[in-house]
C-alpha cells in the first residue's frame, strides 16, 4: 500500500484523504479498506472482483489505460465486432458498425476467456516463440563459425589457384621455347642445304664462263659456233635450277616470332582466378508450435458447413441486352451503399446496379473485362480477357481507360482477386504472384495447371476451381497442391469466393448449383439449385452484410442472405 501512495476515489470526492488498497477494473476507481467493504456490498457492484493496489501497480502502462467506455460516445462497451476487432458501445454500432453483422455481447466475449484455451495458446505461443528464437540465434552463431572455415578455405583454394596457374604458364613457357628452338634448328639446316645448292650452280656457271673465254680466243670459228651452243644450253638449264630453287621455302626470307595469343593483357585474357559466391539456403532449423491453431481475442469458429442456409433476396433480376449485343457476364462484386457490379465482356462494360435491380449506371471499359477485385469504397482492379494489364479505375468516374492507374505481369492474366490488401493473380503458362495494390510482387509461385478461371487466397492457402475436371483444388504458397475436393452433383466449377472464417462458395457452371465448403474440405454441401443457375459463372460474399451474390453469363442475377450458424 505503501509503495503505489495511492489516494481512495471516493473518499477524495469526500475531501479525505485515506490510501487505497484496492482497485476495482470494472468501476475504474481506487478504493480504501471501508469503501471496498461497502463496494461489496452495493448491488451494483458486489459482483466486481477488485484487486490489490499493489497487483494493479504491476500492470504494464498500457494495460492501466485501457478503459471500459467508449472515448467518443462516452458509453459502455456492450459489444464487440469480430470484423474490426474492436470494442464497441451503441452508439458506435449505429454509426460507424452500423453494417457489420458479426457483433458478440461483450459480456459473452469476456466470460470464461481467463479459464478457456486461448490464454495457455497465447503463453505457449510465446514459450514455442522464445525457444525458435533462442534455436534461431544459435543458428546465427554457427553460421558465423561455419563462414569463419569457409573463408580460410577459400583464401587456402586462391592460394593453390594461383601456384596452378603459375605452374601452368611455367609449362606452357618451357613448350614455346623448346618449339621455337626446334623450329629455328630446322630452317637453319634447310637454309644451310640452299646456300650449298646456290654454291655449286655458282662453280659450275664459273667453269662455263672460263671455258667460253678460252674457246672464244682460240677456236676456229666452227668450233666457236657448235661449242656456244652447247654452253648455251648449260647455262639454260643452270638458269632453270636457279629459279626452281629460289621457289623452295628454304630459299625464301624466313623469320620467326612469337605472339602472344592474350591479345592484350593478361588481365584481358584471365580477368580472375575465379568467383566468390555466396549461398543462401532456408535452415535446417525445426521451428517448434504446440497451438493447436491461432489463438485469437475473440475466436470466431468456422461454421459448420451443414448449418449455412441461403435465403433468395431478390427474385427474376435478369440484366437487359446491350447496346449492340447480349450480354456475357463474365464477373460480378459487391460495391459500397449496396449496389452490384457486373462485367459486361462482349460489350466492354462495367454495369452498376442496386441491389433490387434498379440500373444505376454503364462505365466504358478500354478492353474486353474478364475479372474485377474490389479495392476499396471508391476503387476496383480490373483485368481483361488475353491481356496482361490490370486497371485500377474509380467506380465513380464515367470512363475508365488506360491512363488510370494500372500495372501489367508477365503474360496473360486467368484470375484475378483481392483480399487483405494483397492481389493474387494467375499468369498463364506461369504460376500465382501474391502483389501488393501497386502490383509490386511479393511472392512468385510457379503453377502449370490449366482449365482454371478462379482462385483466392485464404489462410495462406490458395484455393482454385478446375472446371475440366469438376474439382476445387487447395495448394500452398509454393504451388504444391495438398487437396482436391470434389462432389459428384457438382459439376463445372467455375467461381469460387470466400469468407474470413474459412467457408468457402463455388457455383457449378454445369450443375446450376451453389455449394458451401470448409476450407479443410471435409465438408461439402450444396446449398441452392435451379435450372436458371445455367452457365453460373460470377459469385461474391459480402462478410458485412453476409449476402452472396451469384450470376450466370447471360445475365440472370441471384442474391441470397447467408445464415451462417
Amino acid at each position: 500500500m505503501a509503495a503505489s501512495r495511492r489516494l481512495c476515489d471516493i473518499c477524495e470526492t469526500r475531501e479525505f484523504t485515506v490510501f487505497a488498497t484496492h482497485w476495482c477494473p470494472e468501476c475504474e476507481q481506487s478504493l480504501c479498506e471501508s469503501c471496498k467493504s461497502h463496494h461489496s456490498a452495493f448491488k451494483s457492484s458486489k459482483t466486481h472482483e477488485t484487486i490489490s493496489s499493489e497487483s494493479f501497480d504491476k500492470l504494464p502502462p498500457s494495460v492501466k489505460e485501457i478503459r471500459n467506455d467508449c472515448c467518443e460516445h462516452e458509453a459502455r462497451f456492450e459489444y464487440y465486432c469480430s470484423k474490426h476487432e474492436v470494442p464497441c458501445c451503441v452508439e458506435c454500432m449505429k454509426t460507424t458498425h452500423a453494417e457489420c453483422r458479426l457483433l458478440t455481447p461483450m459480456h459473452k466475449v469476456v466470460e470464461h476467456f481467463k479459464t478457456s484455451n486461448v490464454l495457455p495458446d497465447f503463453e505457449q505461443t510465446i514459450s514455442d516463440l522464445i525457444s525458435n528464437l533462442n534455436s534461431l540465434i544459435k543458428g546465427r552463431f554457427d553460421n558465423i563459425l561455419i563462414l569463419t572455415d569457409e573463408k580460410e578455405k577459400c583464401l587456402q583454394d586462391i592460394e593453390d589457384t594461383k601456384r596452378n596457374a603459375i605452374a601452368h604458364l611455367d609449362k606452357l613457357e618451357i613448350n614455346l621455347k623448346t618449339e621455337i628452338k626446334v623450329l629455328h634448328g630446322q630452317h637453319l639446316q634447310a637454309i644451310n642445304e640452299t646456300i650449298k645448292e646456290f654454291e655449286l650452280l655458282k662453280t659450275n656457271l664459273a667453269k662455263i664462263k672460263e671455258e667460253a673465254e678460252v674457246t672464244k680466243e682460240y677456236a676456229s670459228d666452227f668450233q666457236l659456233f657448235i661449242a656456244f651452243r652447247e654452253l648455251e644450253s648449260t647455262v639454260k638449264n643452270i638458269e632453270t635450277d636457279t629459279h626452281l630453287l629460289i621457289k623452295k621455302e628454304s630459299a625464301k626470307q624466313i623469320s620467326i616470332s612469337f605472339s602472344p595469343t592474350i591479345v592484350h593483357s593478361i588481365e584481358t585474357l584471365i580477368p580472375s582466378l575465379g568467383n566468390v559466391n555466396m549461398i543462401a539456403k532456408e535452415s535446417d532449423i525445426k521451428l517448434v508450435n504446440h497451438r493447436g491453431r491461432r489463438a485469437q481475442l475473440l475466436s470466431v469458429e468456422t461454421p459448420c458447413i451443414d448449418k449455412i442456409q441461403i435465403k433468395m433476396v431478390c427474385k427474376n433480376i435478369e440484366l437487359a441486352r446491350g447496346n449492340e449485343t447480349d450480354r456475357v457476364i463474365y464477373d460480378s462484386c459487391f460495391l459500397s451503399g449496396g449496389r452490384l457490379a457486373f462485367l459486361d465482356k462482349l460489350n466492354k462494360c462495367l454495369n452498376v446496379f442496386n441491389d433490387n435491380g434498379e440500373h444505376v449506371k454503364d462505365l466504358q471499359l478500354p478492353f474486353l473485362p474478364k475479372a474485377i477485385a474490389v479495392i476499396s469504397e471508391s476503387e476496383t482492379a480490373i483485368s481483361g480477357c488475353a491481356c496482361n494489364k490490370i486497371i485500377i479505375i474509380d467506380i465513380f468516374s464515367h470512363v475508365a481507360d488506360l491512363h488510370d492507374h494500372s500495372f501489367v505481369m508477365d503474360g496473360n492474366i486467368c484470375a484475378l482477386s483481392f483480399r487483405k490488401e494483397r492481389f493474387l493473380i494467375l499468369v498463364n503458362d506461369i504460376g500465382f504472384f501474391i502483389t501488393d495494390i501497386e502490383g509490386n510482387v511479393i511472392n512468385e509461385i510457379p503453377y502449370s495447371h490449366t482449365d482454371i478461371l478462379c482462385a483466392v487466397l485464404l489462410d495462406d492457402k490458395i484455393y482454385l476451381s478446375n472446371w475440366r475436371e469438376n474439382k476445387i483444388v487447395c495448394c500452398d504458397l509454393k504451388g504444391i497442391d495438398i487437396l482436391e475436393f470434389r462432389d459428384k452433383e457438382l459439376k463445372a466449377p467455375v467461381g469460387i469466393t470466400c469468407s474470413d472464417i474459412g467457408v468457402l462458395f463455388i457455383t457449378g457452371f454445369k450443375s446450376k448449383n451453389i455449394y458451401a465448403m470448409s476450407s479443410t474440405g471435409k465438408e461439402l454441401k450444396q446449398l441452392y439449385s435451379n435450372s436458371k443457375l445455367s452457365r453460373a459463372r460470377a459469385i461474391s460474399y459480402n462478410s458485412c452484410n453476409q449476402q452472396l451474390l451469384v450470376s450466370t453469363e447471360d445475365g440472370k442475377v441471384f442474391l441470397f442472405d447467408v445464415s451462417l450458424y
